[in-house]
């Protein structure tokens, strides 16, 4: 299911087709309450340089923060390029392999044009927050029938249709702690130890003090 079929499934449950364009509404309302009772997960996105432009293109990510971008070539390592803020460090005008990163608005901003299309893998937070350009996401994906039924509670709300609220309300508190479990063991299979704490415990065993 994408963003248009949420539409249409909510129209066609409703019984109302004369309500369309009140389900972009619906969406966004049961959105609101995903992302603050189920808050980010934590995704990877396979990205594409092109060649000759210092600009990779995430406008199809409901970003709500990145957290890491590795680049690759055929047969070689992924390497990890170092985030900056926009607008701190110098962009470079002949073609390369770049170093540093930041996003601007939508797009990854690199220090210097590619000197060959790159493949690129995002680490990134993910809000829910569907549209024509975002057309689903990790919730819609793996949790239609949630995403339905948040929907369907302020379309039943809309018309006033309380004992089927009802039920898409109970469909929505009994399937939530389940999937905010999920969330939660996801990230606790991804987290890694910051390298400095790495450091600073090899220091210690060997008697020595890191600071950095």
């Amino acid at each position: 299911m994408n963003y248009a079929e949420l539409q249409a499934e909510a129209i066609d449950w409703m019984e109302r087709s004369g309500q369309a364009t009140k389900a972009p509404l619906w969406i966004k309302l049961a959105e609101a309450r995903f992302n603050r009772e189920l808050g980010v997960v934590e995704l990877s996105a396979g990205l594409t340089g092109v060649q000759a432009s210092r600009n990779v293109s995430i406008s199809a990510l409901a970003m709500e923060r990145p957290i890491a971008l590795l680049m690759s070539e055929a047969g070689s390592d992924e390497e990890t390029l170092t985030p900056k803020a926009e607008g701190t460090f110098e962009y470079r005008a002949s073609t390369g392999r770049p170093k540093f990163w930041a996003i601007d608005g939508e797009n990854i901003a690199l220090d210097c044009p590619l000197d060959k299309a790159y493949s690129f893998r995002l680490r990134y937070r993910q809000r829910f927050a569907l549209s024509d350009t975002v057309p689903t996401n990790w919730l819609l994906d793996n949790h239609p029938d949630l995403y339905l039924a948040g929907v369907l509670v302020w379309g039943a709300g809309y018309n006033q249709d309380w004992p089927n609220g009802t039920i898409w309300k109970q469909i929505i508190e009994e399937s939530i702690p389940q999937v905010r479990s999920q969330i939660a063991q996801s990230k606790r299979g991804t987290a890694t130890v910051d390298p400095a704490l790495a450091m600073v415990s090899r220091g210690s065993r060997y008697g020595m003090q890191r600071i950095g």
